[in-house]
């Protein structure tokens, strides 16, 4: 890709940051412009940059790797073309919990917001965000690798 301009390196690099739904690393992106990691970093700088000093809906995030984001002060106005935006305030109480505990017996759960715990798990699970293992007479959840991607979670 050495014929390629730094400017279509930059849009390449762009575009490779916006289609993806993880974050990327350094080493995927210089797989992806078959360019060294520090070159890679060099422009990575320069897009944040022209993010940061223009007036853009998104923004570089830096979280677990390298994607584009939308700024939170728009959120609200795009919020609802996500395909989860439907998480209702329950599953959402219920993914914050298992967040906050890395790992959690399902009873435990039950116990705390009521037997439609089990419903929110259900979907939570068929989402991918989070796992359950059986133990005994429970299940013990936690949360995917799935989850830190999409909420851009870094452990």
């Amino acid at each position: 890709m050495s014929k390629v301009s730094e400017t279509e390196k930059i849009a390449i690099l762009e575009a490779a940051l916006f289609i993806t739904e993880k974050p990327l690393s350094i080493e995927k992106l210089s797989e992806i412009l078959n360019i060294e990691k520090e070159k890679v970093i060099e422009l990575l700088e320069k897009l944040k940059r022209r993010y940061i000093s223009e007036d853009f809906g998104i923004h570089l995030s830096e979280i677990g790797g390298y994607r584009l984001v939308v700024k939170p002060k728009y959120l609200s106005y795009v919020r609802k073309l996500t395909r989860h935006a439907d998480l209702s305030r329950s599953l959402l109480r219920v993914l914050s919990i298992v967040a906050h505990y890395k790992e959690v017996r399902q009873a435990d759960l039950v116990r705390v917001l009521g037997n439609r715990v089990y419903d929110y798990v259900k979907k939570l699970e068929e989402i991918g965000f989070i796992k359950t293992e059986k133990t005994s007479r429970t299940k013990i959840i936690k949360l995917t690798k799935r989850f830190e991607e999409y909420f851009g979670v870094v452990e």
